[in-house]
């Protein structure tokens, strides 16, 4: 049997090792850590030793800001994030086949009509009375991009 290396005392990443525990996790020898920012976490010792684990958790999320929000703000264009307005694949909820055009029924007559719509900077815009989806989409939604969104006008 592989005698167990003590790692009481040693720093991985941004957690101390403070004790080994007596039970096992998954059949894995763990050990009680306490991370840089307070919060006290049991690992296994060999995420510990491989830099599978180095942090409670919170490492991850300050990554994720950084990564996504800093880089999802740096694509704004006078506070607009343009990427989100790049694809035209529709959502799979859709029930159109276009992006930004729904249905709906007139109020008096009841008909079926297409409405295209875009929210830029948490104002929704809308542009309705289209008989087909493809007009909704094509005389509508990108209408509605051309005149909303920065960088798009003709």
């Amino acid at each position: 049997m592989a005698k167990t290396k003590d790692l009481t005392g040693k720093r991985f990443g941004k957690l101390m090792v403070m004790h080994q525990l007596k039970e096992k996790i998954d059949n894995r020898i763990a050990w009680h850590c306490i991370c840089d920012c307070g919060n006290e976490v049991d690992v296994k010792g060999v995420y510990l030793t491989t830099g599978q684990t180095k942090s409670c958790g919170c490492l991850k999320k300050d990554m994720d800001n950084t990564n996504l929000r800093e880089q999802y703000d740096s694509k704004r264009v006078d506070g607009v994030v343009t990427p989100l307005f790049k694809g035209k694949t529709p959502r799979k909820d859709s029930s159109t086949g276009f992006r930004g055009v729904e249905k709906y029924y007139t109020r008096k007559s009841k008909e079926l009509r297409y409405r295209a719509w875009i929210t830029v900077m948490g104002k929704r815009y809308y542009k309705s009375g289209f008989e087909t989806p493809e007009d909704a989409y094509y005389k509508g939604r990108l209408e509605l991009e051309r005149k909303h969104l920065p960088g798009r006008k003709d």
